[in-house]
């Protein structure tokens, strides 16, 4: 019975081993890493303060991931708007969180940034101007 015990606790100790091994191997958590890199680089984060934005994208993402999925598959032109404005309103928080941690200068760079990226995903008009 004590072996028995002792087989099942190293399974289950190899198992959570082997999974958090493959968590951190995905290609998205490595893409995420890159983009916080990336980030803390931009805006010369201190350590502490790219674990604290890390720790911010963490806590809103998955969020903001699953609402835009959720505009995906969504077929009613009402409910989809509704989930575009939560995402939205998600967005704005993660934004006014990362923010908070960031230095008057940081904040200025961070906003510049947002501004581009926003800029880069507008959609091109559709047509010759008027």
């Amino acid at each position: 019975m004590k072996r028995l015990l002792i087989a099942l606790l190293l399974a289950c100790v190899t198992g959570a081993a082997a999974y958090a091994v493959f968590m951190k191997a995905r290609p998205e958590n490595a893409a995420f890493d890159c983009e916080i890199k990336w980030l803390s680089h931009k805006l010369a984060l201190t350590p502490e303060q790219t674990d604290r934005v890390r720790a911010l994208h963490l806590k809103y993402c998955p969020t903001m991931n699953g609402l835009k999925a959720a505009c995906a598959r969504n077929q009613d032109s009402s409910r989809v708007r509704e989930l575009e404005q939560a995402c939205r309103d998600s967005s704005v928080k993660l934004v006014e969180a990362v923010s908070a941690e960031l230095t008057p200068v940081q904040r200025e760079n961070y906003m510049k940034l947002l501004a581009a990226s926003k800029c880069s995903k507008e959609p091109e008009p559709s047509g010759p101007p008027k």
